[in-house]
């Protein structure tokens, strides 16, 4: 796969947020051919197929977690597509989905948007409208060769992708204005730690928004596990009702029932970190019942995260809701000015 002159690797508002992992803040990557040089360091990096590949190893603990989790999507590229998809028929999708419609209508216009974890790109080339330049970071190249794919098949200009490890991220501290890991997190060797290093990322007043699976709501995907094997796929909720393409049910299936690393947490886990890397609360998807949560249409809205009380029953009733789809739940936080 070759990259086109019409369609730069990078948008310039993304590029200048780079920089070669380990580098200062003051360093910059610049495009040479098919590859990327920093400026600090002389570092060359290649591109691979068409991918700036900025992987590098993370320090300590977390190889063997790493490597296997990577394996496991080079060969199930998540979450794949319905076919070949023209960009019209993603939006459309993405329109027709409250979740990705509301997170594009609070992310707003003109925003440099971060998603880490961003698999196949579907979710990094839905937001990059109203104007957005955004970047999907992965470290599966078989799931960001279909993105790449994607964006060139339809001359897609403000998004963005790179392979990278988010243990040693080649981004600019305090540089993007909004910050995704959507389901994402749970899937490495320390989601706390992983957490506060792609907080770094996000300007101050910026927005993170976190998904993970909710320890609570995992029950009823515990017992399918148990039972797919000799049931089929069918007793999948998303597989009998939502995908119609054979390739992406079966990638569905195996993100679901057979990663190889995985973990689930709870909203109260999620505002410990919130707490500990200066980030506020603005609001829960699904919303925390009996809050302001619940009635306000605006995703990134200050609402209140109500009582432990009110939590934990909020987690106890996704079992009739999210459950079904995977307990998948969104934290949405506010990073606090920098001390002065």
């Amino acid at each position: 796969m070759t990259q086109t002159a019409s369609i730069p690797l990078f948008s310039d508002r993304v590029l200048a947020n780079l920089k070669a992992p380990d580098a200062t803040n003051d360093s910059n990557l610049v495009v040479k051919g098919d590859t990327m040089q920093c400026d600090e360091t002389d570092e060359i990096f290649p591109v691979i197929n068409g991918i700036p590949s900025l992987f590098a190893p993370s320090p300590g603990e977390g190889i063997e977690v790493t490597e296997r989790v990577r394996s496991f999507y080079e060969e199930n590229p998540f979450p794949s597509y319905e076919g070949l998809e023209e960009f019209g028929e993603l939006v459309s999708k993405g329109h027709a989905n409250p979740f990705s419609k509301s997170l594009l209508d609070a992310i707003g216009y003109n925003k440099t948007i971060l998603e880490c974890g961003c698999g196949t790109g579907q979710l990094s080339h839905y937001l990059q409208l109203n104007n957005n330049a955004v970047l999907g970071i992965d470290m599966s190249l078989a799931s960001l060769g279909l993105a790449i794919q994607h964006k060139q098949q339809n001359d897609l200009k403000r998004v963005s992708f790179a392979q990278m490890n988010i243990f040693n991220l080649a981004i600019k501290e305090n540089s993007f204005d909004v910050v995704i890991s959507h389901g994402v997190l749970n899937h490495t060797f320390d989601a706390r730690r992983a957490f506060g290093l792609i907080v770094r990322m996000l300007k101050p007043g910026g927005i993170i928004l976190i998904g993970l699976y909710n320890r609570p709501a995992s029950l009823p995907i515990l017992i399918r596990s148990k039972l797919i094997g000799l049931f089929g796929s069918h007793i999948d909720f998303f597989v009998s009702n939502r995908i119609r393409d054979k390739k992406k049910a079966k990638i569905w299936i195996a993100d679901q029932y057979y990663n190889p690393h995985e973990t689930w947490h709870s909203v109260d886990e999620v505002m410990e970190w919130f707490n500990e890397n200066e980030i506020s609360y603005l609001n829960c998807s699904p919303a925390i019942l009996g809050t302001d949560g619940e009635e306000t249409t605006d995703m990134f809205a200050e609402t209140s995260p109500g009582t432990r009380y009110q939590r934990e029953v909020t987690q106890l009733s996704w079992l009739g809701t999210i459950a079904r789809e995977g307990a998948l739940f969104d934290v949405i936080g506010k990073k606090k000015p920098a001390h002065v």
